[in-house]
């Protein structure tokens, strides 16, 4: 069963009107921000769905919701009701911040800056669909006797149909706001399925591969234990050295937290490109008027705008984003920032071959998982903009530079140009 299509298939214009008209929207945005939320919840489900936790927890919220196929099949009808509607959309809104924590907002957010709709009206959308999900999703436990496995299963089967129907732009945007990496590899894998796995990728030796292996094998000396005698000793007095003369280096690079997807270490003269920092606006607090009206000459637009157009100008080169500022709950950018993230896209747009990376620093080891989640939120923004994903990147750094100012703050690296 294609899951996706049967999601969408059930947004008929009777449903889609009714939807409409409860958010006060116009029916044509209210279908594509609906078929966009069919889209989310089904990757999203996927994804929950790839580990034995989470694909006991998706089987147990459907088990909870126990939509019996009377209720199911007065959808439609229910739908028509503003209080069954508002019920509905609410129990799914509920449902996919549970199954999915941290994600509602960036994908409400998503849709609203695609579609052009309210952000109530987003929410209300994706809180149908995910309840209308649960519904499809429990006909297929109670028709086929799933159990967890069953339907994890199920849902990875799900993957080519929303390859192939999805368009390939909105996928990759979508695969971004749930933070998925690597879809084709996305899905539950049974006990079974990764042992063979394992056994069909060991290496094995084959004579041929080798012409000096008879010679190898018969020695009588041992040299494969001298040879690796020798390399443990030079590891070991390496380590040393490194120990010596870069303990401290070590220690805050350890330090670091390991869930972070990605680290880059920022040049210590990084900011002998851009004018001293120290009063920018800290990321999490709203800037006042005088904050925020940065002057679009000194902004990182018009930085990369004049490094661009210099014949001196190289990649590799290194700016501070001052304009930005983050929300303390979501690390989604502020009202404040959307012009001057704005104008950074149609910089980028002028520029078919600019690739940037935005790098999250801070000296705080709490704060790591926050400053890439801002700098994860730029590089959203900037593929809902319209902005190829491939031309940008995010990361996170945890600095010990005692000559930086002691803030968090996003830098940006030319990667190409």
């Amino acid at each position: 069963m294609n899951i996706f299509s049967y999601l969408k298939d059930s947004l008929s214009v009777e449903v889609v009107e009714a939807i409409a008209s409860y958010v006060n929207e116009n029916s044509d945005r209210v279908k594509q921000a609906a078929d966009l939320a069919a889209l989310s919840v089904v990757a999203g489900f996927l994804k929950r769905s790839s580990s034995e936790s989470g694909a006991k927890a998706l089987f147990k919220a459907i088990e909870r919701e126990n939509i019996s196929p009377e209720k199911s099949a007065q959808l439609p009808q229910l739908l028509k009701d503003r209080d069954q509607i508002s019920q509905i959309a609410q129990k799914g809104s509920n449902l996919f911040s549970h199954l999915l924590p941290d994600k509602r907002s960036v994908v409400i957010t998503m849709i609203t800056g695609q579609v052009k709709i309210r952000n109530s009206s987003a929410t209300n959308v994706l809180g149908i669909l995910s309840y209308l999900g649960v519904d499809i999703l429990g006909k297929q436990i109670r028709d086929q006797n799933l159990d967890a496995v069953g339907l994890a299963l199920l849902l990875r089967n799900q993957k080519d149909n929303l390859i192939k129907e999805v368009d390939p732009e909105l996928f990759n945007r979508v695969a971004v706001t749930l933070s998925i990496e690597e879809f084709e590899r996305l899905g539950y894998v049974t006990p079974a399925e990764e042992e063979t796995v394992e056994v069909q990728e060991r290496p094995r030796s084959r004579g041929n591969e080798n012409p000096y292996a008879d010679l190898t094998e018969s020695s009588t000396f041992p040299w494969k234990s001298v040879v690796a005698g020798l390399g443990i000793l030079a590891v070991l007095g390496g380590g040393y050295y490194a120990w010596q003369n870069y303990g401290d280096s070590i220690k805050a690079s350890t330090s670091q937290d390991s869930t972070s997807l990605e680290e880059v270490a920022v040049p210590a003269d990084s900011t002998a490109l851009y004018p001293d920092t120290s009063a920018a606006v800290k990321p999490g607090v709203t800037p006042n008027t005088a904050t925020s009206a940065t002057s679009a000459a000194g902004g990182l637009a018009d930085k990369l705008t004049k490094h661009l157009a210099d014949p001196l100008g190289k990649p590799g080169a290194y700016f501070t984003f001052d304009e930005v500022s983050f929300d303390p709950i979501t690390n989604q950018p502020t009202a404040q920032s959307t012009p001057a993230l704005n104008a950074l896209a149609e910089v980028m747009k002028k520029n078919p071959n600019l690739q940037l990376k935005f790098t999250g620093v801070t000296k705080q080891l709490g704060n790591k998982k926050n400053v890439f989640k801002q700098a994860n939120s730029i590089k959203s923004f900037l593929t809902n903009a319209g902005v190829d994903i491939m031309r940008l990147d995010a990361a996170s750094f945890l600095s010990s530079d005692s000559t930086k100012p002691n803030r968090s703050y996003i830098a940006v690296k030319v990667i190409r140009q």
